[in-house]
């Protein structure tokens, strides 16, 4: 029996330890399905300078190392458990045939994480992928969190199609098998998540997606080649435990700095896509300017975002950061297309809340219309105005009035 090791480094709640050492013989020392998620990224055998590794293997050489350790990460994988294995064209099929045919475990997905940032070269074409393979034991036995995961979709956002309002999950789908967009390139050059001293660091997002799919909170995450310490600094961040092992002694110093410190990104951009999904969840067809001028819709966008934030346990903003991040995210292009314009069901009063519009003094409210109906106070403010002129308005009507004279470019007060 072997004989137990300890980790160089370790941190509690979450449990996070960090061991030194070949994969290969630490392994072996940990409990027979104890794991519940492995996420992997082995060496390439590129030729690349990671420390003390030698990553220039006969091939023959290679093969057997990929196979001992994935033959341990087998052995340690719980039966609900998930491996996931980041891996280049030249090795992909090898660790396939391996996984389906010797341990028999299933594929649930080949999936492409997709980078434009590649390598250039003249002798072929641009390596701008690389393969993430997605295997289980049991797969009618396995985490799978399909709401931690939701994006928007395209059948909402581009084509404003009414079918997608009328799922369970209203404007949103589960992301495709092809992972690209902002933030998922490599980490290269000033990106903020760079580690100076590591080699083929994996984005954040990257992790994020995994671990909130395949596991769930204070579960066990594993990952056998920690290198800039990605899996265990957003393990640790999403509350669950990890195991990070590391063959060089100065990266995994290195890593550890980076896990004590914490994620870079991933809590504000949950954040944004929690609001998202708010507003895919409330807005019934109408546009964002509407959701936030619109007493009802507004409270019932806000009403969502506090409890999918309380869910996920990420403190509420408040209502002026939710209106204003909703507003950023439609003028980036993230929440498509509406099919409704705003609630007018009486023309004289329109006209009337329009004459009141523009007699309102924005200066004095200090601000602009959108950080008006963003903010509470400023909104109330505006309000107030509005009624001073006339008692019987709609506080709405005069809202959207100041919206559409802002849009032809009419002079306001």
């Amino acid at each position: 029996m072997m004989a137990k090791i300890k980790p160089e480094y370790s941190l509690k709640s979450p449990k996070t330890e960090v061991y030194v050492g070949d994969c290969r013989e630490i392994l072996p020392a940990l409990p027979k399905e104890s794991v519940d998620l492995i996420f992997a990224d082995p060496p390439f055998n590129w030729n690349v300078s990671y420390a003390e590794w030698n990553d220039r293997m006969a091939r023959e050489d290679y093969i057997e190392f990929t196979h001992k350790w994935l033959d341990e990460c087998v052995r340690v994988l719980a039966p609900h458990g998930a491996i996931w294995v980041n891996i280049p064209d030249d090795t992909a099929a090898e660790i396939v045939m391996h996984l389906k045919y010797k341990h028999k475990l299933y594929m649930m997905n080949w999936c492409i994480w997709h980078f434009r940032f590649g390598q250039c070269r003249n002798s072929n074409f641009i390596v701008s992928k690389v393969h993430a393979l997605y295997f289980v034991k049991n797969p009618k036995n396995r985490r799978w969190n399909q709401e931690e995961i939701l994006e928007p979709s395209d059948r909402s956002t581009k084509y404003a199609d009414h079918r997608t309002t009328q799922t369970k999950t209203p404007g949103m789908r589960v992301p495709l098998d092809v992972w690209y967009g902002k933030y998922w390139g490599r980490i290269q050059g000033n990106n903020e998540e760079r580690r100076t001293t590591h080699q083929n660091q994996i984005p954040e997002v990257y992790l994020e997606r995994i671990i909130r799919a395949c596991s769930k909170e204070d579960d066990l995450v594993l990952d056998p080649f920690l290198g800039s310490g990605t899996t265990c600094t957003v393990a640790r961040t999403l509350g669950r435990q990890s195991i990070g092992i590391e063959y060089s002694a100065c990266m995994a110093e290195s890593a550890f700095t980076r896990i004590n410190k914490g994620t870079v990104r991933i809590e504000n951009l949950f954040m944004k896509k929690l609001i998202k999904k708010a507003f895919f969840n409330t807005h019934q067809g109408f546009s964002t300017d509407e959701l936030i001028m619109c007493d009802e819709l507004r409270k019932a966008f806000l009403e969502k975002c506090k409890v999918e934030m309380q869910k996920n346990k990420i403190s509420y903003p408040g209502e002026y950061q939710c209106n204003h991040e909703l507003q950023r995210l439609r003028k980036a292009g993230e929440l498509g297309r509406v099919t409704k314009t705003g609630r007018i069901t009486d023309r004289t009063e329109y006209q009337k809340a329009e004459e009141i519009a523009k007699q309102i003094k924005f200066a004095e409210i200090n601000g602009s219309l959108d950080e008006i109906m963003c903010d509470p106070k400023l909104r109330q403010k505006f309000d107030q105005m509005a009624k001073k002129i006339a008692q019987d308005v709609d506080p709405y009507l005069v809202r959207r009035a100041a919206l559409k004279l802002r849009k032809e470019k009419s002079a306001l007060v």
